[in-house]
């Protein structure tokens, strides 16, 4: 007979053999789940590294964003200052399409005024030349 433990009955060699076996089961039940929880850990850090890698993508477009923002601030006061000029320009514009309005309108009054004043001296008689 083979004693197993300090505390326990004298066992009989099958029982020895059944016990080995046994244990033998528990230990390979043992390392399959040892082995199951080391793919869950190994699927879980895949897992984190994706998160990981979204999250500076994430930050990345945060960061673009950002800059976007501020050059659309840039933008719009660009727009705004090009709106002010173009309004300045097309006053001016105006003003000297008036201008040269004006400024037709008196050369055709003296053109008019030379022409008649032409006439004029044509219908009168011409000094005699001595």
């Amino acid at each position: 007979m083979i004693r197993t433990g300090s505390d326990r009955k004298l066992t009989e060699p099958g029982e020895a053999e059944q016990q080995v076996k046994d244990l033998k089961r528990l230990l390979a039940k043992a390392e399959q789940q040892i082995r199951t929880l080391q793919e869950k850990v190994a699927d879980q850090k895949q897992q984190i590294r994706e998160f990981q890698a979204q999250a500076r993508h994430e930050d990345g477009l945060t960061a673009e964003r950002e800059e976007l923002k501020a050059e659309i601030a840039d933008l719009k006061g660009e727009i705004k200052e090009l709106t002010r000029a173009n309004r300045e320009h097309v006053e001016k514009v105006d003003a000297l399409r008036v201008e040269n309005a004006r400024l037709k309108a008196g050369a055709k009054v003296q053109s008019s005024s030379r022409l008649g004043a032409q006439a004029d001296l044509r219908g009168s008689p011409q000094p005699l030349l001595s």
